[in-house]
């Protein structure tokens, strides 16, 4: 092959790598706001992109209709529309005993804030129930402080494994899906819900169950969406 031919296949290969990026990959050491822990007894550690955040085995929930907004939270600053992903890997066994006097619960995953009274959050969760662990993605929005749309373990159950949460915002809709492989997406019922255009966007974990509970993220992605300006 000639010197010319070789020259020109590599041009070409890197024009192709410059004309199709790989997704942005945000560590979590950069451009986030600082660690939202209420009772000041959780830990948040980082290593390089993960996040790993440490909850003691007491009651930290996301829920403004108790007057309770303690679970431990990291998030920064979205505008506009956007397509943000993130794994969640953890041990997701609630223990037998709750924190509370309602069932044993633990969650962790992707949560979109306004404020502390309208949110929504698409997590991997389980609760311990009757006699057994059920597994499933929640997927829930408090709007003006209340509880519009409830998490149901019927909707999307999953296996006990890693979990791909993804949130995508058009506007005033908020689009949830979860895939346990990374490839093949459950789409949720779409969200409907008045939103100014920056938002809080980010990861938490939510507990009501008796021992310690630490969820780890990673592979979080953030894009944004750039609208096309019409043709004149």
């Amino acid at each position: 092959m000639s010197r010319f031919c070789s020259a020109l296949l590599l041009f070409l290969a890197v024009c192709a790598a410059v004309a199709a990026p790989a997704p942005k990959v945000i560590p979590f050491e950069t451009g986030w706001d600082k660690p939202v822990d209420p009772d000041g007894d959780c830990k948040f550690r980082r290593d390089k992109d993960v996040l790993t955040i440490e909850v003691p085995g007491k009651d930290h929930r996301l829920g403004i209709e108790f007057g309770k907004m303690n679970a431990p939270r990291l998030l920064r600053d979205a505008q506009g529309d956007f397509i943000v992903e993130v794994r969640v890997r953890g041990e997701f066994h609630p223990s037998v005993e709750s924190a509370h006097e309602q069932f044993a619960f633990v969650a962790a995953g992707l949560l979109l804030m306004n404020d502390e009274n309208t949110y929504i959050r698409l997590e991997r969760a389980a609760n311990w129930r009757g006699d057994k662990v059920r597994a499933y993605a929640n997927w829930e929005l408090r709007e003006e402080g209340q509880w519009m749309v409830r998490g149901n373990v019927n909707v999307k159950p999953l296996e006990d494994k890693d979990t791909f949460l993804r949130l995508e915002r058009q506007g005033d809709k908020v689009l949830g899906s979860v895939s346990q492989d990374g490839k093949e997406w459950h789409t949720l019922t779409p969200i409907e819900v008045k939103l100014p255009a920056k938002v809080k966007i980010g990861v938490a974990a939510c507990t009501l169950q008796s021992k310690s509970f630490a969820p780890s993220f990673d592979r979080f992605q953030f894009k944004q969406k750039i609208e096309k300006k019409a043709a004149k």
